[in-house]
């Protein structure tokens, strides 16, 4: 009996041991989880700090590098960042942002076993670059040149103003007035791609005839829906109709309905549309804008630029 009694005295405390072992790797295996969930919470969250700061700051880039610099400090400070948190680095003329980021996460549950905090680090890289693919563009078309912030242009001519009957006005996903005047105040928005310049491009069919009517009228619809001057056209809003996507093409001295290579894309603020004598003609004052569309580092410039991450 006493042998018994011994051997169970034995037992008791062997279980006791292996309780407090299994207690003591279920606490680490909850205070392991615990805090790495949280860094991996905390590690997202900075992530996606760095992410918009980048977008932000690339996006300042007509404005001058002290412009982009202060974009991604205060965008980053709106996501709980400070100054000293972050690595900003300009490369290829200011078109691509690297934005690096550190923050100290403090542990809970790891500090029974001496571990307080742990580093996470982000990292995103931003581009700005030349649209070479939009939807929602406009049908007219506009020669290449060397075009002036604020300037303003002629984007479809009137009558007697033409070349060999073309006005300016382009015939996309389809000929007709109709279809032009649709375009005109929808903005077309099937697959328009630019070819390398190099080569070929993407060509597209001119729509022949002054269309007087049709124009006039969806200019000025379009015009009252916006009625405002925006004398400060840095302030224009990005969702204006007013804000025209307009094809860049090589020449339009052509005759007739003949095609015409896209060569780029720009963006016009629309000022008024002129019909007197038989004579409806468009114009537009040139920006330099970010907006919708397949970007390409390499592009030709025209002043439409959009931005995305790349790292």
């Amino acid at each position: 009996m006493k042998t018994i009694m011994k051997y169970l005295k034995n037992k008791k405390g062997s279980s006791t041991i292996l309780l407090l072992g299994a207690m003591t790797l279920l606490l680490a295996t909850f205070a392991t989880v615990s805090d790495v969930g949280m860094l991996y919470v905390e590690k997202n969250k900075l992530q996606n700090a760095v992410d918009a700061a980048a977008l932000a700051g690339i996006a300042e880039r007509s404005n001058g590098e002290g412009a982009i610099v202060l974009g991604v400090y205060q965008n980053a400070q709106l996501n709980g960042l400070s100054i000293s948190d972050i690595n900003i680095k300009l490369v290829n003329n200011n078109r691509r942002l690297t934005v690096e980021a550190s923050k100290k996460v403090k542990f809970y549950f790891a500090r029974i076993f001496n571990v307080t905090d742990a580093v996470v680090n982000a990292k995103a890289t931003a581009v700005i670059a030349p649209v070479i693919a939009a939807k929602g563009i406009k049908p007219l078309g506009i020669e290449q040149q060397n075009f002036v912030f604020g300037a303003t242009y002629v984007l479809k001519r009137g009558a007697g103003d033409g070349a060999n009957g073309n006005y300016g006005a382009l015939a996309l996903g389809g000929n007709g007035a109709s279809n032009y005047k649709h375009n005109l105040i929808n903005g077309y928005n099937g697959n328009v791609e630019l070819g390398d310049l190099v080569r070929i491009g993407y060509t597209v069919d001119t729509e022949p005839g002054n269309m007087e009517g049709p124009t006039y009228d969806a200019i000025r619809q379009i015009i009252q829906s916006d009625p405002n001057t925006y004398t400060d056209l840095t302030k224009l809003p990005i969702n204006s109709p007013r804000l025209f996507t307009v094809p860049i093409i090589d020449s339009f001295d052509v005759s007739g309905r003949d095609t015409v290579m896209i060569v780029g894309f720009a963006r016009f603020f629309i000022n008024d549309v002129e019909y007197r004598g038989g004579k409806t003609e468009i114009t537009g004052k040139f920006l330099k804008v970010l907006g919708q569309g397949e970007i390409d580092e390499n592009g030709p410039e025209y002043g439409f630029y959009g931005v995305k991450l790349v790292e």
